[in-house]
């Protein structure tokens, strides 16, 4: 089961990296979305972007790499839950096999 959580965390890490890839990206494309409007006018708008302009294309794969890495956390979480179970399963059954011998 340790291998599992060597795994699971390996890729636990590589989602997160990709979300920081997809985040900066994301970041840049509002950047420069915004570069074409006057300074005093940039707070009021929202750069999401048209369907399938840069922008919008930067933000929808920063959002599945965010729900990725949400997913990938609550399995390495599960994961971590069933090894604490099989462990505490363990030492019960070592007290139990230690108070009849």
């Amino acid at each position: 089961m340790q291998g599992d959580l060597r795994v699971q965390r390996w890729v636990l890490i590589s989602s997160y990296r990709r979300y920081l890839e997809a985040d900066r990206a994301w970041t840049l494309a509002q950047r420069d979305a915004q570069s074409w409007f006057p300074a005093s006018q940039r707070s009021k708008i929202a750069t999401v972007g048209d369907p399938g302009s840069r922008v919008r294309r930067s933000y929808e794969r920063r959002e599945e790499a965010l729900q990725r890495l949400l997913l990938v956390r609550a399995k390495l979480e599960r994961a971590r839950q069933r090894l604490e179970k099989q462990q505490r399963q363990r030492e019960v059954e070592m007290r139990v096999l230690l108070l009849t011998g």
